[in-house]
């Protein structure tokens, strides 16, 4: 899964830099428009004649790492118990020249174990007793964008003065993948002090991240008539708005990556039902985020506000976006169980 720009070594954005040759030529002007018809798909959180406010790009993905770390914890752990019980612990005899083993054991096979321990360790946290989701509020009246940082805290930006590109990573098994990028720059505009995520479609091409900066683009350059028809083109408001995203709606998240393929959810319905899982633990374990009292005196919306939207709007889910995933869900923990049946009942016989 694509974690890029996470708070880890090696995915983070680089920062404190000068702008590079590649990010000037993918630059996006504010004040013009690429020609793409505007899209959100599902990044929405709130819209309304003020602002709108956004997922991180971390969201799509989230409870990924956490069955990862799971997945690895289950497969490593009955080894190491039994290396640590018979080795250590009862103290596993050894003739004089067989010592090298217990040495080999010190070396070798302590340090390799406190490392695989550290990387589901952090994999687990990555997602699991930090924010539900880090939002990011594009803010019409006065111009700016907050970013809500992965520390809690909040960076702002004026839309006048802030980088827009088309940015690249590489995030292993992923490969090279896009999203619409942001940086905030120095007073003299020189230096890179900052750099978020502003969209970001998984698994998605180019054209849906320039889909994207045309809605957020004709939000804050458009008409108040732009803003009605942007208004009535988002599908999905995501339900994150002061309230942790319940398990249902979590597997319809997970299983959205192939809403347009049905049978690729039920192939795919072992892995993805426990992602959704994960999705879930890591929802529960996590803070709903806050922004600063200032930020929200700065921003109120006024109850007569025609263009009020978040969650409480969504329409009525149907079969496929509601029910087929719960089905594929119970399909995969089933086939989970009987994998477990099978293999239980291999292990008896061979006893």
């Amino acid at each position: 899964m694509d974690y890029a720009g996470i708070n880890a070594r090696n995915l983070r954005f680089p920062v404190n830099r000068p702008l590079t040759e590649a990010e000037r030529k993918e630059q996006l002007d504010p004040t013009r428009s690429t020609g793409v018809a505007p899209r959100i798909g599902l990044s929405l959180i709130k819209f309304n004649s003020t602002y709108i406010e956004l997922v991180d790009r971390w969201y799509p993905v989230k409870g990924f790492n956490v069955w990862l770390s799971v997945m690895g914890a289950l497969a490593f752990a009955p080894t190491s118990l039994y290396l640590l019980i018979n080795m250590i612990i009862l103290g596993e005899p050894f003739r004089e020249d067989e010592r090298w083993i217990l040495w080999c054991f010190w070396i070798v096979i302590v340090p390799l174990s406190i490392f695989i321990i550290g990387g589901i360790v952090w994999l687990f946290r990555s997602e699991c007793f930090r924010w539900t989701h880090y939002p990011m509020r594009v803010d019409r009246r006065s111009r700016q964008i907050h970013f809500f940082r992965q520390d809690g805290t909040v960076a702002t930006g004026a839309w006048d003065r802030l980088f827009f590109f088309i940015g690249e990573s590489t995030t292993p098994p992923i490969g090279k993948t896009n999203d619409l990028r942001v940086h905030i720059l120095s007073e003299n505009g020189a230096t890179v002090t900052e750099t978020f995520s502003l969209g970001y479609e998984y698994l998605g091409e180019r054209q849906d991240l320039l889909g994207i900066w045309e809605f957020i683009r004709q939000y804050m350059q458009g008409s108040e008539d732009d803003l009605a028809a942007l208004c009535a083109m988002a599908p999905m408001y995501m339900p994150v708005h002061d309230r942790k995203e319940g398990f249902v709606f979590g597997v319809i998240r997970t299983f959205a990556t192939f809403a347009r393929f049905p049978l690729l959810q039920l192939v795919f319905s072992f892995p993805y039902s426990f992602i959704a899982m994960g999705r879930w633990l890591a929802m529960a374990t996590s803070r709903v985020p806050h922004w600063p009292a200032e930020i929200e005196e700065a921003s109120m919306v006024g109850d007569q506000d025609r263009c009020r939207r978040d969650w409480r709007d969504n329409p009525p889910l149907g079969f496929m976006d509601k029910t087929w995933p719960l089905i594929c869900t119970a399909v995969g923990v089933l086939t989970a169980t009987w994998i477990l049946y099978v293999i239980e009942q291999a292990l008896a016989l061979r006893a």
